[in-house]
């Protein structure tokens, strides 16, 4: 039997883009890190990972000073890291490329003066 298929039926193609937020503010003095996306799923693995010196490390779990789950300490509600504000601190939204692949920048802000 040969099948025939009828190449008159347009594909259907549809996209979708999220935004994913990562606020780095001061507090009373501490630097507060704030997250959020529009995404209706979380990201593989996401962590929020607070980094301290020149640039961000080519691993980013690397040289980390501190760093949270991306669903616990209060994401849309600000997360105070407990280090005093100022400039140089770089952060980071990271998650693991898939399929449990290595981490990978998702968002990254840095402060400064």
């Amino acid at each position: 039997m040969t099948q025939v298929f009828d190449a008159s039926v347009p594909d259907v193609t549809q996209s979708a883009q999220y935004v994913w937020t990562l606020t780095a503010y001061q507090q009373q003095g501490n630097l507060w890190l704030r997250w959020s996306t529009q995404a209706p799923f979380r990201a593989q693995q996401g962590q929020i990972s607070l980094y301290k010196g020149t640039s961000f490390p080519s691993n980013p779990q690397d040289d980390r000073k501190k760093w949270s789950w991306d669903n616990e300490n209060g994401g849309g509600t600000g997360w105070n890291t407990g280090e005093t504000w100022g400039s140089g601190w770089y952060a980071a939204w990271i998650a693991q490329a898939s399929p449990n692949g290595p981490y990978k920048y998702v968002v990254q802000v840095v402060t400064k003066a």
